[in-house]
């Protein structure tokens, strides 16, 4: 859904990806630096447990993942490759930021569950983009409506537990919704 919004966000990013070009950085090392953000994320979970900072770390990391295309296009290097590179850090960061909750007493299976079906959504959207069928912008939680809400459970975790739990449960049910989406989608268009 948020995927939607992607032109009216590129004048936002646009600045930003430009400060990075003229850093000097590309588009491949800015993705390295969204994964290696992921992974400091994952460090101050683990040790310290400060979910606001670790909400903080999670933002970055994202930012820098709207950034990374942007540079690329910027500097004329956007190919295969980045895109390649772009989608596997992808799928390492989603995995540590839902795994991640575990660390703060979210259930382990459910977590695992959750994990599983975060990658799915993603290789069902790999799927239909190798048999020709659009399923980007399909289904009520994208990789953006995950972040969003994983950034929410961490900032209500302190404070309001209660709330920080409904949203876990919703972006589990949500996410499963997804898959039932998108594999209608795909199964639907796929001739026999």
């Amino acid at each position: 859904m948020i995927t939607n919004f992607r032109s009216a966000s590129k004048k936002v990013l646009r600045p930003l990806a430009y400060a990075l070009v003229r850093a000097g950085l590309t588009g491949n090392q800015v993705t390295a630096l969204g994964l290696l953000t992921s992974f400091i994320y994952l460090l101050v979970i683990l040790l310290t447990k400060n979910v606001l900072l670790s909400a903080v770390l999670l933002s970055i990391s994202s930012l820098l993942d709207a950034l990374d295309g942007e540079v690329a296009r910027m500097r004329g290097s956007a190919g295969p490759r980045g895109s390649f590179l772009d989608s596997t850090f992808d799928r390492i960061e989603d995995t540590v930021f839902i795994s991640s909750l575990v660390l703060l007493g979210f259930h382990p299976l459910l977590t695992s569950l959750l994990v599983g079906v975060t990658l799915t959504i993603s290789y069902l959207r790999a799927k239909a983009e190798s048999l020709g069928i659009k399923a980007e912008g399909r289904g009520l939680v994208e990789r953006g409506e995950r972040l969003i809400l994983v950034f929410l459970i961490l900032v209500l975790y302190p404070f309001f537990f209660d709330a920080s739990l409904a949203l876990y449960y919703l972006l589990l049910l949500g996410s499963l919704a997804t898959v039932v989406q998108r594999f209608h989608l795909i199964f639907s268009a796929v001739p026999k």
